[in-house]
């Protein structure tokens, strides 16, 4: 049995979700909502920790990409693949690569839970608010405020088949796109490609970039969808 324990200090670096917290006060104390239920809270604490994970994990991935571009630094033709000629597969440091692989993973897990957490933090808000919101149908109301707000969604789908994808059937690998050596491209392959002609097989850095960045403007997206049902709630 746990009798004495330290708790290590959480500080966040992500402020997200502190302006929406401020409103909510303001709010409560004005009479014109009830205080949120403490799932709400957890919710956002959650968020608020993911959030710090995610801006980790692109720095790690950025600087994992720059260390691999090293060892193509005059790399011999030998090591190219083509359509019709097979290469030899080049050798990188062990710990690189592999940290490479958990921090792809990763990146798709925290962004996808993140989303899905900032689908219950807004079913908690809206609850105490008084506004109706079934469960099954936060994703799609989630959408639907992006989408007014001129926001493609495609970015949700692509990072929600590939992190199924990658739980349920297979592990990523890497390769590097070297057709235009002067913009190198990360492969992330789902099977041992032979071929890059179905682009439901792999996805590539330029992939990950657009979900980080659909991912980001809809974060402030729906702060400001939040703070503004908050701000016009009345008692």
């Amino acid at each position: 049995m746990i009798e004495k324990w330290i708790h290590i200090e959480c500080i966040f670096i992500n402020k997200w979700g502190s302006k929406i917290i401020n409103e909510i006060h303001k709010a409560v104390k004005e009479g014109r909502m009830e205080r949120p239920d403490d799932l709400f809270y957890g919710y956002s604490m959650s968020i608020a920790i993911r959030l710090d994970l995610i801006g980790r994990l692109v720095q790690r991935l950025t600087k994992h990409f720059v260390e691999i571009e090293n060892y193509l630094i005059d790399v011999k033709e030998e090591y190219i693949f083509t359509q019709k000629n097979d290469g030899f597969a080049l050798r990188i440091n062990d710990d690189l690569k592999l940290d490479l692989l958990i921090d792809i993973d990763a990146f798709l897990f925290e962004v996808n839970s993140c989303c899905e957490l900032l689908g219950q933090y807004m079913y908690e808000l809206y609850t105490a608010l008084g506004i109706p919101l079934s469960r099954d149908k936060i994703g799609k109301t989630q959408a639907e405020i992006l989408r007014g707000k001129g926001i493609d969604t495609s970015w949700f789908r692509k990072l929600d088949d590939s992190r199924n994808f990658f739980i349920h059937h297979a592990a990523p690998y890497i390769a590097i796109d070297v057709t235009d050596y002067e913009s190198k491209n990360l492969i992330i392959m789902k099977d041992n490609l032979k071929t890059f002609t179905d682009p439901k097989k792999y996805m590539t850095l330029a992939t990950l970039v657009e979900i980080r960045e659909g991912f980001r403007k809809s974060l402030s997206i729906f702060q400001e969808h939040l703070i503004n049902c908050v701000s016009s709630a009345s008692s």
